[in-house]
Protein backbone atom coordinates (compact mmCIF):
# COMPACT_ATOMS: atom_id res chain seq x y z
CA UNK A 1 0.00 0.00 0.00
CA UNK A 2 1.86 3.33 -1.22
CA UNK A 3 1.52 6.56 0.55
CA UNK A 4 -0.88 8.18 -1.97
CA UNK A 5 -3.13 5.08 -1.10
CA UNK A 6 -3.00 6.44 2.55
CA UNK A 7 -3.53 10.00 2.14
CA UNK A 8 -7.07 10.01 1.70
CA UNK A 9 -7.15 8.17 5.21
CA UNK A 10 -4.18 9.92 7.03
CA UNK A 11 -6.53 13.47 5.94
CA UNK A 12 -10.04 12.43 7.62
CA UNK A 13 -8.36 11.13 10.48
CA UNK A 14 -6.88 14.79 10.93
CA UNK A 15 -10.28 16.29 10.75
CA UNK A 16 -12.06 17.30 13.86
CA UNK A 17 -13.78 14.74 15.64
CA UNK A 18 -17.27 16.74 15.32
CA UNK A 19 -16.71 16.90 11.64
CA UNK A 20 -16.23 13.26 11.33
CA UNK A 21 -19.30 12.45 13.07
CA UNK A 22 -20.96 14.99 11.44
CA UNK A 23 -19.67 13.54 8.10
CA UNK A 24 -20.03 9.60 9.08
CA UNK A 25 -23.82 10.39 10.06
CA UNK A 26 -24.73 12.41 6.79
CA UNK A 27 -23.20 9.49 4.81
CA UNK A 28 -25.06 7.07 6.85
CA UNK A 29 -28.01 8.67 6.15
CA UNK A 30 -27.64 8.62 2.78
CA UNK A 31 -27.08 5.15 2.56
CA UNK A 32 -30.36 4.59 4.83
CA UNK A 33 -32.41 6.35 2.38
CA UNK A 34 -31.03 5.05 -0.25
CA UNK A 35 -32.02 1.62 0.32
CA UNK A 36 -35.27 3.28 1.50
CA UNK A 37 -35.72 4.76 -1.73
CA UNK A 38 -34.74 1.58 -3.54
CA UNK A 39 -37.82 -0.32 -1.58
CA UNK A 40 -40.41 2.07 -2.44
CA UNK A 41 -39.61 2.37 -5.91
CA UNK A 42 -40.18 -1.46 -6.28
CA UNK A 43 -42.88 -1.42 -3.89
CA UNK A 44 -44.88 1.23 -6.03
CA UNK A 45 -44.47 -0.50 -9.19
CA UNK A 46 -45.70 -3.68 -7.61
CA UNK A 47 -49.08 -1.96 -6.49
CA UNK A 48 -49.19 0.43 -9.93
CA UNK A 49 -49.05 -2.65 -11.72
CA UNK A 50 -51.38 -4.15 -9.67
CA UNK A 51 -53.54 -1.78 -10.05
CA UNK A 52 -52.87 -2.01 -13.84
CA UNK A 53 -53.48 -5.94 -13.46
CA UNK A 54 -56.89 -5.40 -11.62
CA UNK A 55 -58.18 -2.92 -14.94
CA UNK A 56 -57.14 -5.22 -17.58
CA UNK A 57 -59.30 -7.76 -15.53
CA UNK A 58 -62.33 -5.68 -15.92
CA UNK A 59 -61.62 -4.48 -19.28
CA UNK A 60 -60.73 -8.23 -20.72
CA UNK A 61 -64.18 -9.44 -19.03
CA UNK A 62 -65.58 -6.13 -20.75
CA UNK A 63 -64.40 -6.95 -24.28
CA UNK A 64 -65.10 -10.73 -24.17
CA UNK A 65 -68.71 -9.83 -24.08
CA UNK A 66 -71.16 -9.96 -27.08
CA UNK A 67 -71.90 -6.70 -27.68
CA UNK A 68 -68.69 -5.01 -26.53
CA UNK A 69 -66.81 -2.05 -28.69
CA UNK A 70 -63.92 -0.21 -27.47
CA UNK A 71 -64.82 3.17 -27.93
CA UNK A 72 -67.64 2.00 -25.17
CA UNK A 73 -65.58 1.38 -22.05
CA UNK A 74 -66.88 3.05 -18.71
CA UNK A 75 -64.36 3.29 -15.88
CA UNK A 76 -66.86 3.07 -13.72
CA UNK A 77 -67.24 -0.71 -14.91
CA UNK A 78 -63.37 -0.86 -14.20
CA UNK A 79 -63.78 -0.46 -10.76
CA UNK A 80 -63.84 3.92 -10.42
CA UNK A 81 -59.79 4.19 -11.49
CA UNK A 82 -58.58 6.64 -14.06
CA UNK A 83 -58.16 4.05 -17.06
CA UNK A 84 -55.47 3.50 -18.84
CA UNK A 85 -55.49 3.58 -22.97
CA UNK A 86 -56.67 -0.08 -23.54
CA UNK A 87 -55.79 -1.81 -26.93
CA UNK A 88 -57.00 -5.43 -28.29
CA UNK A 89 -55.73 -8.17 -30.46
CA UNK A 90 -57.20 -11.34 -31.04
CA UNK A 91 -55.65 -13.99 -32.07
CA UNK A 92 -55.78 -17.66 -33.60
CA UNK A 93 -54.92 -20.79 -31.94
CA UNK A 94 -52.31 -21.41 -34.13
CA UNK A 95 -51.15 -18.13 -32.92
CA UNK A 96 -52.22 -16.39 -36.46
CA UNK A 97 -53.27 -12.47 -35.94
CA UNK A 98 -57.16 -12.22 -36.25
CA UNK A 99 -57.47 -8.45 -35.53
CA UNK A 100 -56.03 -5.49 -33.88
CA UNK A 101 -57.48 -2.37 -32.52
CA UNK A 102 -55.13 -0.12 -34.16
CA UNK A 103 -52.49 0.05 -36.59
CA UNK A 104 -49.77 -0.74 -34.45
CA UNK A 105 -51.71 -3.99 -33.21
CA UNK A 106 -52.81 -5.34 -36.79
CA UNK A 107 -49.45 -6.10 -38.12
CA UNK A 108 -47.60 -8.75 -35.83
CA UNK A 109 -49.01 -10.91 -32.81
CA UNK A 110 -48.13 -9.63 -29.51
CA UNK A 111 -47.43 -13.44 -27.70
CA UNK A 112 -45.59 -16.29 -28.64
CA UNK A 113 -46.84 -19.31 -29.21
CA UNK A 114 -45.57 -20.61 -25.58
CA UNK A 115 -47.48 -17.93 -24.27
CA UNK A 116 -50.51 -18.55 -26.18
CA UNK A 117 -50.32 -22.40 -25.08
CA UNK A 118 -49.80 -21.02 -21.54
CA UNK A 119 -52.68 -18.83 -21.98
CA UNK A 120 -55.20 -21.41 -23.44
CA UNK A 121 -53.82 -24.08 -20.11
CA UNK A 122 -54.59 -21.79 -17.66
CA UNK A 123 -57.48 -19.68 -18.78
CA UNK A 124 -55.16 -16.44 -18.49
CA UNK A 125 -52.22 -14.92 -18.60
CA UNK A 126 -50.58 -11.71 -17.80
CA UNK A 127 -47.95 -10.52 -19.57
CA UNK A 128 -45.08 -7.89 -20.29
CA UNK A 129 -44.77 -7.42 -23.97
CA UNK A 130 -42.91 -5.54 -26.58
CA UNK A 131 -45.25 -3.00 -29.12
CA UNK A 132 -44.25 -2.18 -32.47
CA UNK A 133 -43.15 1.16 -32.67
CA UNK A 134 -43.43 2.04 -29.41
CA UNK A 135 -40.23 3.09 -28.01
CA UNK A 136 -41.60 3.78 -24.32
CA UNK A 137 -40.33 0.14 -23.20
CA UNK A 138 -43.15 -3.12 -22.76
CA UNK A 139 -46.55 -2.58 -22.04
CA UNK A 140 -49.36 -4.83 -19.98
CA UNK A 141 -50.78 -7.44 -21.89
CA UNK A 142 -53.79 -9.78 -20.32
CA UNK A 143 -54.27 -12.95 -22.61
CA UNK A 144 -57.57 -15.11 -21.83
CA UNK A 145 -59.32 -17.61 -24.47
CA UNK A 146 -62.57 -17.32 -26.06
CA UNK A 147 -65.83 -19.87 -26.32
CA UNK A 148 -65.10 -19.46 -30.03
CA UNK A 149 -61.30 -21.17 -29.67
CA UNK A 150 -59.79 -17.81 -30.21
CA UNK A 151 -57.41 -15.93 -27.73
CA UNK A 152 -58.13 -12.41 -27.02
CA UNK A 153 -55.33 -9.86 -25.40
CA UNK A 154 -55.95 -6.83 -23.54
CA UNK A 155 -52.70 -4.54 -23.90
CA UNK A 156 -52.95 -1.29 -21.22
CA UNK A 157 -49.76 1.33 -21.20
CA UNK A 158 -47.09 1.10 -18.38
CA UNK A 159 -46.25 4.50 -18.49
CA UNK A 160 -48.30 5.79 -15.76
CA UNK A 161 -46.17 3.30 -13.59
CA UNK A 162 -42.88 4.52 -15.38
CA UNK A 163 -44.05 7.91 -14.47
CA UNK A 164 -44.61 7.91 -10.56
CA UNK A 165 -41.51 5.94 -10.15
CA UNK A 166 -39.70 8.70 -12.18
CA UNK A 167 -41.52 11.03 -9.42
CA UNK A 168 -40.66 9.02 -6.59
CA UNK A 169 -36.76 9.33 -7.71
CA UNK A 170 -36.81 12.64 -8.65
CA UNK A 171 -37.98 13.55 -5.39
CA UNK A 172 -35.43 11.32 -3.60
CA UNK A 173 -32.89 13.19 -5.12
CA UNK A 174 -33.84 16.40 -4.13
CA UNK A 175 -34.54 15.20 -0.39
CA UNK A 176 -32.14 12.83 0.22
CA UNK A 177 -29.69 15.29 0.06
CA UNK A 178 -31.02 17.51 1.86
CA UNK A 179 -31.77 15.10 4.53
CA UNK A 180 -28.26 13.86 4.65
CA UNK A 181 -27.17 17.31 5.18
CA UNK A 182 -29.11 17.88 8.08
CA UNK A 183 -28.30 14.72 9.73
CA UNK A 184 -24.55 15.95 9.05
CA UNK A 185 -25.09 19.37 10.79
CA UNK A 186 -27.26 17.84 13.44
CA UNK A 187 -24.16 15.00 14.07
CA UNK A 188 -21.62 17.85 14.08
CA UNK A 189 -23.69 19.81 15.93
CA UNK A 190 -24.06 17.31 18.95
CA UNK A 191 -20.85 16.76 18.50
CA UNK A 192 -19.59 19.64 19.30
CA UNK A 193 -21.72 19.97 22.70
CA UNK A 194 -20.82 16.67 23.18
CA UNK A 195 -16.97 17.55 23.44
CA UNK A 196 -17.67 21.15 24.53
CA UNK A 197 -15.97 20.07 28.39
CA UNK A 198 -13.30 18.38 26.71
CA UNK A 199 -12.34 21.65 24.89
CA UNK A 200 -12.40 23.78 28.36
CA UNK A 201 -10.81 20.94 29.80
CA UNK A 202 -7.89 20.81 27.44
CA UNK A 203 -7.97 25.16 27.74
CA UNK A 204 -7.51 24.53 31.47
CA UNK A 205 -5.14 21.91 30.72
CA UNK A 206 -2.63 24.35 28.38
CA UNK A 207 -3.13 27.27 30.76
CA UNK A 208 -1.50 25.18 33.66
CA UNK A 209 1.99 26.14 33.57
CA UNK A 210 5.00 23.73 34.90
CA UNK A 211 5.29 26.19 37.97
CA UNK A 212 1.86 26.20 38.87
CA UNK A 213 -0.08 23.25 39.53
CA UNK A 214 -2.49 24.41 42.12
CA UNK A 215 -5.35 25.19 39.00
CA UNK A 216 -7.68 22.28 38.32
CA UNK A 217 -9.46 20.98 35.36
CA UNK A 218 -13.26 22.39 35.30
CA UNK A 219 -15.82 19.42 35.47
CA UNK A 220 -18.86 19.46 33.90
CA UNK A 221 -22.22 18.97 35.47
CA UNK A 222 -23.12 15.56 34.27
CA UNK A 223 -21.82 12.42 35.19
CA UNK A 224 -20.50 11.01 32.31
CA UNK A 225 -17.28 9.47 30.59
CA UNK A 226 -16.14 13.00 30.42
CA UNK A 227 -16.51 13.93 33.63
CA UNK A 228 -14.77 10.86 34.72
CA UNK A 229 -12.58 12.13 32.29
CA UNK A 230 -11.62 15.19 34.17
CA UNK A 231 -12.17 13.43 37.55
CA UNK A 232 -8.56 11.09 36.41
CA UNK A 233 -6.61 14.18 35.40
CA UNK A 234 -7.44 15.98 38.17
CA UNK A 235 -6.11 13.33 40.56
CA UNK A 236 -2.74 13.17 38.02
CA UNK A 237 -2.44 16.74 38.52
CA UNK A 238 -2.74 16.51 42.86
CA UNK A 239 -0.23 13.31 42.84
CA UNK A 240 2.09 15.97 40.70
CA UNK A 241 1.72 18.78 42.57
CA UNK A 242 2.38 16.46 45.76
CA UNK A 243 5.48 14.88 43.73
CA UNK A 244 6.54 18.71 42.88
CA UNK A 245 6.01 19.83 46.72
CA UNK A 246 8.36 17.03 47.91
CA UNK A 247 11.04 17.44 45.45
CA UNK A 248 10.99 21.14 46.32
CA UNK A 249 11.18 20.75 49.98
CA UNK A 250 13.54 18.08 49.95
CA UNK A 251 15.90 20.29 47.31
CA UNK A 252 15.08 23.30 50.43
CA UNK A 253 15.45 20.72 53.25
CA UNK A 254 18.73 19.30 51.69
CA UNK A 255 20.12 23.03 50.76
CA UNK A 256 19.92 24.52 53.89
CA UNK A 257 21.05 21.53 56.22
CA UNK A 258 24.41 21.72 53.16
CA UNK A 259 25.40 25.04 54.22
CA UNK A 260 26.36 24.37 57.80
CA UNK A 261 28.73 21.72 56.80
CA UNK A 262 30.14 23.66 54.28
CA UNK A 263 30.90 26.78 56.42
CA UNK A 264 32.71 24.37 59.02
CA UNK A 265 34.77 22.61 56.08
CA UNK A 266 35.45 25.89 54.66
CA UNK A 267 36.34 27.17 58.33
CA UNK A 268 38.95 24.35 58.79
CA UNK A 269 40.15 24.46 54.98
CA UNK A 270 41.63 28.38 55.98
CA UNK A 271 42.43 27.19 59.61
CA UNK A 272 44.62 24.79 57.36
CA UNK A 273 46.10 26.73 54.87
CA UNK A 274 46.91 29.23 57.79
CA UNK A 275 49.12 26.73 59.59
CA UNK A 276 50.67 24.51 56.14
CA UNK A 277 54.14 25.44 55.20
CA UNK A 278 55.04 22.82 52.25
CA UNK A 279 54.14 24.22 49.22
CA UNK A 280 52.17 20.87 47.49
CA UNK A 281 50.11 21.10 50.81
CA UNK A 282 48.97 24.71 50.38
CA UNK A 283 48.11 24.52 46.47
CA UNK A 284 46.00 21.39 47.69
CA UNK A 285 44.31 23.28 50.50
CA UNK A 286 43.93 26.22 47.41
CA UNK A 287 41.95 23.61 45.24
CA UNK A 288 40.12 22.14 48.38
CA UNK A 289 38.96 25.73 49.30
CA UNK A 290 38.26 26.74 45.70
CA UNK A 291 35.68 23.59 45.22
CA UNK A 292 33.83 24.31 48.36
CA UNK A 293 33.31 27.85 47.32
CA UNK A 294 31.36 25.91 43.97
CA UNK A 295 30.01 23.77 46.07
CA UNK A 296 28.91 26.81 48.06
CA UNK A 297 27.39 28.47 45.06
CA UNK A 298 26.11 25.18 44.38
CA UNK A 299 23.84 24.96 47.40
CA UNK A 300 22.70 28.84 47.28
CA UNK A 301 21.58 27.88 43.74
CA UNK A 302 19.58 25.25 45.00
CA UNK A 303 18.23 27.08 47.33
CA UNK A 304 16.87 29.83 45.64
CA UNK A 305 15.34 27.31 42.61
CA UNK A 306 13.67 26.01 45.50
CA UNK A 307 12.61 29.30 47.26
CA UNK A 308 11.35 30.49 43.69
CA UNK A 309 9.42 27.00 43.24
CA UNK A 310 7.95 27.58 46.22
CA UNK A 311 6.96 31.12 45.84
CA UNK A 312 8.73 32.38 48.09
CA UNK A 313 9.75 35.22 45.88
CA UNK A 314 7.64 38.05 46.45
CA UNK A 315 7.13 41.39 44.98
CA UNK A 316 7.84 43.30 48.30
CA UNK A 317 9.83 46.27 47.89
CA UNK A 318 10.65 49.05 45.45
CA UNK A 319 14.08 48.10 44.19
CA UNK A 320 17.16 50.74 42.70
CA UNK A 321 18.09 48.35 39.94
CA UNK A 322 21.17 50.54 39.04
CA UNK A 323 21.54 50.90 42.59
CA UNK A 324 21.46 47.25 43.70
CA UNK A 325 23.41 45.96 40.55
CA UNK A 326 26.38 48.78 41.83
CA UNK A 327 26.76 47.01 44.36
CA UNK A 328 27.85 43.82 42.40
CA UNK A 329 29.93 45.49 39.60
CA UNK A 330 32.89 45.88 41.92
CA UNK A 331 33.49 42.26 42.23
CA UNK A 332 32.68 41.52 38.72
CA UNK A 333 34.59 44.30 37.36
CA UNK A 334 38.06 43.20 39.27
CA UNK A 335 37.08 39.16 37.72
CA UNK A 336 36.82 41.06 34.24
CA UNK A 337 40.20 43.32 34.82
CA UNK A 338 42.07 39.89 34.88
CA UNK A 339 41.27 38.96 31.61
CA UNK A 340 41.11 42.60 30.15
CA UNK A 341 37.15 42.42 29.97
CA UNK A 342 35.49 45.99 29.63
CA UNK A 343 32.68 46.00 31.82
CA UNK A 344 30.34 48.71 31.45
CA UNK A 345 26.29 49.53 32.78
CA UNK A 346 23.73 51.85 31.49
CA UNK A 347 20.23 52.74 32.07
CA UNK A 348 18.28 52.77 35.20
CA UNK A 349 15.29 51.87 36.60
CA UNK A 350 12.91 51.12 39.58
CA UNK A 351 10.98 47.78 39.85
CA UNK A 352 8.50 46.55 42.55
CA UNK A 353 10.93 43.28 43.06
CA UNK A 354 12.25 40.37 45.40
CA UNK A 355 15.50 42.52 45.49
CA UNK A 356 18.03 39.23 46.99
CA UNK A 357 16.63 37.53 44.21
CA UNK A 358 16.52 40.43 41.04
CA UNK A 359 20.41 40.44 42.62
CA UNK A 360 21.10 36.82 42.30
CA UNK A 361 19.67 36.67 39.09
CA UNK A 362 21.77 40.09 37.43
CA UNK A 363 25.05 38.21 39.00
CA UNK A 364 24.32 35.08 37.03
CA UNK A 365 24.12 36.93 34.13
CA UNK A 366 27.14 38.80 34.39
CA UNK A 367 29.17 35.73 35.77
CA UNK A 368 27.93 33.73 33.05
CA UNK A 369 28.90 36.66 30.58
CA UNK A 370 32.57 37.00 31.75
CA UNK A 371 33.08 33.76 31.43
CA UNK A 372 32.20 33.25 27.99
CA UNK A 373 33.45 36.55 26.79
CA UNK A 374 37.19 36.60 24.83
CA UNK A 375 39.88 38.48 26.31
CA UNK A 376 39.92 42.00 26.29
CA UNK A 377 35.88 41.65 24.69
CA UNK A 378 33.06 43.41 26.34
CA UNK A 379 30.36 42.89 28.23
CA UNK A 380 27.68 45.79 28.39
CA UNK A 381 24.48 45.29 31.17
CA UNK A 382 21.72 47.54 29.77
CA UNK A 383 18.97 48.71 32.24
CA UNK A 384 15.85 50.04 30.83
CA UNK A 385 12.56 51.39 31.76
CA UNK A 386 9.72 50.74 29.18
CA UNK A 387 6.38 51.74 28.69
CA UNK A 388 5.61 48.10 28.60
CA UNK A 389 7.81 47.34 31.56
CA UNK A 390 11.80 46.95 32.69
CA UNK A 391 14.16 44.81 30.83
CA UNK A 392 17.84 44.33 32.45
CA UNK A 393 19.89 42.93 29.17
CA UNK A 394 23.34 41.20 29.47
CA UNK A 395 25.68 40.91 26.81
CA UNK A 396 28.55 39.30 25.57
CA UNK A 397 30.95 39.25 22.34
CA UNK A 398 31.83 35.46 22.94
CA UNK A 399 31.00 32.55 20.37
CA UNK A 400 27.47 33.15 20.74
CA UNK A 401 24.73 29.95 21.22
CA UNK A 402 23.29 28.13 17.37
CA UNK A 403 19.35 28.92 17.82
CA UNK A 404 18.35 25.52 17.95
CA UNK A 405 20.65 24.95 21.20
CA UNK A 406 19.13 28.45 22.93
CA UNK A 407 15.83 27.06 24.36
CA UNK A 408 18.21 24.50 26.42
CA UNK A 409 20.03 27.38 28.24
CA UNK A 410 17.20 27.95 30.41
CA UNK A 411 16.85 23.83 31.76
CA UNK A 412 18.85 23.00 35.08
CA UNK A 413 21.94 21.35 34.42
CA UNK A 414 22.16 22.24 30.82
CA UNK A 415 25.55 22.82 29.79
CA UNK A 416 26.59 23.70 26.03
CA UNK A 417 30.22 23.93 24.27
CA UNK A 418 30.71 26.99 23.91
CA UNK A 419 34.21 27.73 21.98
CA UNK A 420 36.57 29.57 24.82
CA UNK A 421 34.48 29.02 27.92
CA UNK A 422 36.56 29.34 30.81
CA UNK A 423 35.84 27.76 34.01
CA UNK A 424 32.35 25.63 34.32
CA UNK A 425 28.87 25.95 36.75
CA UNK A 426 26.38 23.46 37.61
CA UNK A 427 24.31 24.72 34.65
CA UNK A 428 21.93 26.14 36.77
CA UNK A 429 22.76 29.82 35.97
CA UNK A 430 20.09 30.72 33.87
CA UNK A 431 17.79 28.34 35.14
CA UNK A 432 17.75 30.70 38.16
CA UNK A 433 17.34 33.89 36.52
CA UNK A 434 14.34 32.14 34.40
CA UNK A 435 12.82 31.28 37.68
CA UNK A 436 12.93 34.35 39.15
CA UNK A 437 11.79 36.22 35.93
CA UNK A 438 8.61 34.25 36.36
CA UNK A 439 8.09 34.41 39.76
CA UNK A 440 8.02 37.82 38.81
CA UNK A 441 5.21 37.03 36.30
CA UNK A 442 8.47 38.03 33.66
CA UNK A 443 10.11 36.24 31.02
CA UNK A 444 13.61 36.35 29.62
CA UNK A 445 14.76 36.31 25.89
CA UNK A 446 18.14 35.07 24.65
CA UNK A 447 19.21 36.50 21.27
CA UNK A 448 22.40 36.92 19.34
CA UNK A 449 24.82 39.85 20.81
CA UNK A 450 24.06 43.57 19.25
CA UNK A 451 27.64 43.48 17.59
CA UNK A 452 26.18 40.40 15.76
CA UNK A 453 28.27 37.96 17.66
CA UNK A 454 28.23 36.90 21.22
CA UNK A 455 25.04 36.47 22.92
CA UNK A 456 22.34 38.70 24.46
CA UNK A 457 20.20 37.31 27.76
CA UNK A 458 17.50 39.48 28.79
CA UNK A 459 15.18 39.77 31.53
CA UNK A 460 11.50 41.50 31.10
CA UNK A 461 9.92 42.07 33.82
CA UNK A 462 5.92 43.34 32.87
CA UNK A 463 4.50 46.87 33.97
CA UNK A 464 2.65 45.24 36.90
CA UNK A 465 6.14 44.60 38.52
CA UNK A 466 7.47 47.63 37.51
CA UNK A 467 6.79 50.92 39.46
CA UNK A 468 5.72 54.17 37.93
CA UNK A 469 8.35 55.35 35.69
CA UNK A 470 7.38 59.01 36.24
CA UNK A 471 7.19 58.57 40.11
CA UNK A 472 10.61 59.44 42.67
CA UNK A 473 13.27 56.85 42.22
CA UNK A 474 15.50 56.35 45.77
CA UNK A 475 18.84 57.56 45.47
Amino acid sequence: MNRATLAPGRLVRRLPISVRLGGTLAVAVLAVLAVLAGLAYWGLGQVLRSEVDRTLVAAADYFSGPRARRDDINEEELGGVQSPEFETQVLARDGRLVSGSGPRFSRVPLLSDAQLATAYRDGALFADVDVPEDDDGPQRALAIPLDRGEVLVVVAELDGVRDAQAGLLRLVLVLAPLAALLAGLAGWRVARQGLRPIARMTADAQAIGAEDLCARLALPSSRDEVHRLGTTLNGLLLRIQEARRRERDFTADASHELRTPLAILRAELELARVRATGDDLIRALDSALEETDRLGHLVDDLLLLARADAGHVTRRMLVDVAEAVDGLLPGFRALADRRGITLTRIGDAVVRADGRALARATANLLDNAIRHAPDGGHVALVIEQRPDGTAISVSDDGPGVPVEERDRLVQRFAQLDRTGTRGGGAGLGLAIVASVAAAHDGRIEVTEGSSGCGLTVTIHLPLAAGADPSGTRPG
